[in-house]
């Protein structure tokens, strides 16, 4: 039996880390808590979050914002990419996955911080603007620990849309995950939209995603309890833009050595 190279064993493990995450989020699973948070949800908050949302996108992208900072993660790897062309092994291309985990956590830090905190004194709409920007400058983050680069607006089109299928579930997550995958693979969008319905849809999944934390922030005290929802969000989406950086990252090496 031939021995897999480290590139095969890569791409492996992305896929299956993939897999993973279709099969967890195949069906929205909600406790009664969540059920009953967002029955209670006052009526407009669902149409605040969405709006709240899509301005602080809006704005952000418009502004480039979220790409402070990233020089350092540039130059990582500008390095990494020296030592696996010297020799590409389990390690050295292991070490480009490491990074990318690495991006974000000081953001999911700080995303529980103020989601916990703005929950233990009664409000949940504050910090839309910090959690779209830390939820942007997070993406860009693994997006650059992989070498592309969020300067380019097709990148920030693609970032928006791994936040959009990230919170997707279902058939609904298993298609946009497909068109992801046949970008990664053409360079080309099979239905691109136009930034501002891209910029909708993404507000769109993120403020359904965190409607039921955001409806128990509105509680004081207890709120605090639903703050701690920002960070779980957050998280989820720093994974599934690992798993597409990451085999994006690895078929576009697979290719340059046609």
């Amino acid at each position: 039996m031939r021995r897999r190279t480290p590139w095969e064993q890569e791409f492996r493990a992305a896929w299956k880390e993939e897999q993973r995450f279709l099969k967890q989020y195949e069906v929205q699973k909600e406790t009664l808590l969540e059920q009953k948070a967002v029955e209670l949800a006052p009526e407009k908050l669902t149409e605040l979050l969405h709006t709240g949302f899509e301005k602080a996108f809006t704005m952000l992208y418009e502004k480039g914002a979220g790409q402070g900072g990233l020089a350092k993660r540039r130059e990582t790897y500008r390095l990494q990419t020296y030592a696996a062309e010297l020799r590409e092994d389990h390690r050295n291309l292991r070490a480009f996955a490491k990074s990318a985990g690495r991006a974000g956590r000081r953001d999911v830090l700080v995303s529980g911080a103020a989601g916990i905190g703005m929950g233990f004194l009664g409000v949940a709409l504050p910090d839309i603007p910090l959690f779209a920007a830390l939820t942007l400058r997070s993406v860009y983050g693994i997006g650059e620990s992989y070498g592309f680069s969020c300067q380019e607006e097709a990148e920030r089109l693609y970032a928006l849309r791994i936040i959009e299928t990230a919170l997707s579930y279902g058939a609904e997550l298993r298609q946009g995950n497909a068109r992801l995958e046949r970008f990664e693979q053409t360079g080309v969008w099979q239905e691109e939209p136009e930034r501002a319905e891209q910029l909708h849809r993404t507000a769109r999944n993120l403020s359904t995603a965190l409607l039921c934390g955001k409806a128990l922030q509105n509680i004081p005290v207890a709120g605090a309890v639903g703050g701690a929802g920002d960070a779980v969000c957050l998280r989820r989406i720093q994974r599934y833009a690992c798993i597409r950086y990451r085999k994006r990252f690895l078929l576009r090496r697979k290719l340059a050595e046609r």
